[in-house]
Formats: structure tokens, C-alpha cells, sequence
């Protein structure tokens, strides 16, 4: 997938995670193996309150999206 239809896909319409998502597609999927990059799309078509609920840790998610999880929420700081 190109990199301009998964920052398409980067955008869910809440801004702060539209921003968050971006700068790991930016500054860490590239440089990724992969298995992470494959993740980090499937992990793309979670539902946007999922995503953000996950991230809040609100929600359980599948143990396959953990490094992505961590490093999404260190981000942020």
C-alpha cells in the first residue's frame, strides 16, 4: 500500500489521533520490519473510538497491536 493511501487512512476525524497516527506512519512504520508495517494497517481499520479507547486504555486489545499501542502512546508525551 502507498505511503499517501495510509495517511489517508491515518486520518479518522478526531484530531489528536489523526496526529498521533501520522507521526508513527512518519517517523517509525518506515523503518519498521514488515510484520509491524502489516499490523499497524490492520490495526488502521479498527473503528476510530476503538482506536482512541485502546490508546486511553479503556478497552483490551489483541496482544499482536502491543508495541504499536506502546509506541503510540509514548508519542504523545
Amino acid at each position: 500500500m502507498q505511503i499517501s493511501k495510509l495517511k489517508w487512512k491515518c486520518r479518522k476525524g478526531v484530531r489528536e489521533l489523526d496526529i498521533l497516527l501520522t507521526r508513527y506512519l512518519e517517523n517509525v512504520f518506515l523503518t519498521s520490519p514488515i510484520i509491524e508495517q502489516n499490523i499497524f494497517k490492520e490495526f488502521l481499520e479498527k473503528d476510530t473510538y476503538e482506536i482512541l479507547d485502546i490508546l486511553m486504555d479503556k478497552k483490551n486489545f489483541d496482544q499482536k497491536y502491543g508495541k504499536i499501542v506502546t509506541i503510540l502512546r509514548n508519542l504523545n508525551k
